[in-house]
């Protein structure tokens, strides 16, 4: 049997999107893209840190492993190469397995997800990086979740719920809170594919400089956007 890195059951589940859209993730997506780069084929090697925990999303109670996923790039049509390491699941409606290719379109993109995403490398330092880790992945599902849906941010009510670990539901509440009107550039990885071909919707910010890396096209860009 083939290990779930969000879904843990020995039941394949497909949970349908909460609002009657074809997945909950849709909101985000549409409201924070910009630009369409090219395709990946990726990997996920192992979700690390993290924890394993439960939440609650909709009606669904779900035994997940919470935190940052580790990937591997198999394949990529991206004109300049882009360094992606890790990622986070802003996707509850599909599952995905360790070590299996899956395709995403790549997307540059600008919100509150990007914002969250910039403080990484500063939160995941010292002790309980496994718990911190798990901090910052219910924070996107939160701003996945509810705040795409125009939602005030609750970890108690909503469509995403979660207190099955009071440290790790801190870290997202303090993480929420630095971010209440922060918005930046990150990538969004849009899955492409169909059933168990398919894998979550990823959002990540690459290794600082590479957005440079895509040219001055996308420089002009981002340039013209910060001026709005």
């Amino acid at each position: 049997m083939k290990r779930k890195t969000l879904l843990w059951s020995t039941a394949l589940m497909s949970l349908m999107g909460i609002s009657g859209i074809a997945h909950a993730s849709d909101n985000q997506f549409y409201a924070d893209r910009l630009l369409l780069l090219g395709t990946i084929t990726l990997k996920i090697t192992q979700v690390q840190p993290a924890i394993n925990t439960q939440i609650l999303y909709g009606s669904n109670t779900l035994n997940v492993r919470a935190g940052e996923y580790q990937i591997v790039i198999t394949s990529s049509t991206l004109t300049n190469p882009i360094p992606f390491h890790y990622a986070y699941c802003v996707d509850l409606d599909h599952w995905m397995s360790l070590n299996q290719n899956y395709t995403y379109e790549v997307w540059l993109a600008r919100g509150r997800a990007g914002a969250l995403l910039a403080q990484r490398d500063s939160f995941l330092t010292g002790s309980s990086l496994n718990t911190k880790g798990a901090g910052i992945q219910l924070a996107m599902w939160e701003i996945a979740h509810d705040h795409a849906y125009g939602n005030a941010d609750n970890l108690n009510a909503g469509n995403f719920k979660y207190s099955a670990d009071a440290t790790a539901k801190g870290y997202a509440q303090t993480l929420l809170a630095s971010t209440t009107s922060g918005s930046d550039y990150y990538f969004y990885l849009r899955a492409t594919g169909s059933g168990s071909m398919r894998g979550q919707d990823l959002a990540m910010v690459p290794e600082p400089g590479a957005l440079m890396a895509l040219g001055t096209g996308l420089v002009g860009l981002l340039a013209r956007r910060r001026k709005r």
